[in-house]
């Protein structure tokens, strides 16, 4: 039987865009190894995703935050309301994305809760922003990053999350670039976003280029996601796996499968 240490479960809390496509929650997927849980972005519908899967807020250690738009960041106030009143925890929580995430988070919560975190959460809250120069490590994962292209900001990640042994990557948000490539190279899965079908779409992947870019992508398992209405219209004729809301996968050494 293989140790728990080899052995990583992935949860997709939000698997949909900006647009809630299909009525899919935004881009929040829940991962969860040794008894360790950390979130790979946060978009607001979070603790929808969290309470639809039996999960809990209160256990999770850390959020991996790709860029700061709304769909993948926007959460994260919920979790510390959460952690507040809710179901008050003391567990430290870190919070690791770009540059600015901390002012970003700070002056979100205020909008949406005026005065609520002036004193705090009640709970420790670290910020630490992404480096491509550097590997974040931490006590239970370590995290990479590469900038992509998505929008005008220069402040978008893709992620590369080594965790119990196995390695997760992850494109965030972006058009295709050869960085992904290397993001990829030798991952258990890559997760990638795929907003559109054939038609260009700035700032994001089409299926048609990803399809056409596939034999370059050194993974174990592709999986595509954060699919916009002309990718969920053709799910049928798809080529590349996708994720679905409330799905689980299970990565460990000799596989990556759906339970």
């Amino acid at each position: 039987m293989l140790s728990s240490q080899n052995r990583v479960t992935l949860t997709c809390l939000g698997t949909g865009d900006a647009f809630a496509s299909g009525g899919r929650l935004q881009s929040c997927y829940h991962v969860t190894a040794d008894g360790r849980n950390l979130l790979l972005d946060c978009g607001c519908s979070v603790l929808s995703g969290l309470k639809r899967s039996g999960l809990s807020a209160a256990d999770i250690d850390a959020v991996v935050i790709s860029h700061l738009h709304g769909d993948h960041f926007g959460g994260i106030p919920y979790l510390l309301l959460d952690g507040k009143y809710a179901a008050p925890r003391d567990k430290p929580l870190t919070l690791i994305g770009p540059p600015g995430l901390r002012q970003a988070v700070e002056a979100l919560a205020d909008i949406l809760y005026p005065g609520t975190f002036a004193e705090g959460c009640g709970f420790p809250v670290a910020y630490l922003e992404f480096d491509p120069s550097q590997v974040l490590d931490q006590e239970f994962f370590s995290v990479a990053s590469c900038r992509v292209r998505h929008g005008s900001s220069a402040d978008v990640y893709g992620v590369r999350l080594t965790i119990a042994g196995q390695v997760i990557a992850y494109s965030g948000d972006t058009e295709w670039t050869d960085e992904l490539i290397d993001l990829a190279r030798g991952s258990d899965l890559f997760i990638v976003e795929c907003c559109g079908f054939a038609e260009p779409l700035p700032g994001h992947i089409n299926y048609a280029t990803l399809l056409n870019k596939r034999a370059a992508i050194d993974t174990r398992r592709l999986v595509i996601t954060h699919m916009g209405a002309p990718v969920l219209e053709r799910l049928k004729v798809l080529a590349i796996d996708y994720l679905n809301d409330g799905e689980v996968v299970e990565i460990q050494t000799g596989g990556v499968g759906r339970c």
